[in-house]
């Protein structure tokens, strides 16, 4: 199974992996790097997934993208999360990278930036949402997209490709 990642540009990829980073440190879960899942439950074989996601990238330029709100969730993937601005750029890429790719995902687009995986009580995401305040709302762009295999937990996913937009 591979998923489509966007990548933040340099400032706010540092800033977003320094988040995660202490966040995980602290609750002890999974360390992951800061993207935007722009398609999961991707089935293809690696060689067509990696030609698709070629083309996708060469017809796409960078992306806008704003972090608006924290929001959790009760799934492990989503305990908490960074709210991404549905531009029409990022809606028309999710809807090329639908049409191109064999994938199982049903769920609606929801773009966003998880900080933390896990399992926390909600007093405990209450608590880390109120420390952050408003303090990583921020626009920036992303640049790259990236092919990742996603099985299993995050300390196997694998890198597979990365291209520039």
């Amino acid at each position: 199974m591979y998923t489509l990642w966007l990548i933040p540009d340099k400032s706010a990829y540092k800033k977003l992996s320094k988040l995660i980073i202490d966040l995980s440190t602290t609750h002890d879960t999974p360390k992951f790097e800061p993207h935007v899942t722009l398609l999961s439950g991707i089935t293809d074989s690696r060689s067509v997934a990696i030609q698709n996601t070629e083309k996708l990238a060469k017809n796409c330029s960078p992306i806008s993208a704003a972090l608006t709100r924290i929001e959790f969730l009760e799934f492990y993937y989503r305990c908490l999360f960074f709210c991404t601005s549905k531009s029409t750029e990022l809606m028309n890429v999710r809807s090329q990278a639908e049409n191109l790719f064999e994938h199982t995902s049903i769920s609606p687009f929801i773009p966003h930036v998880s900080f933390l995986y896990g399992s926390l009580p909600i007093f405990q995401k209450e608590t880390i949402i109120a420390e952050l305040g408003d303090s990583f709302f921020m626009d920036f762009r992303m640049p790259k997209l990236r092919l990742v295999k996603t099985q299993r937990t995050p300390e196997y996913w694998e890198f597979i490709e990365e291209y520039d937009l």
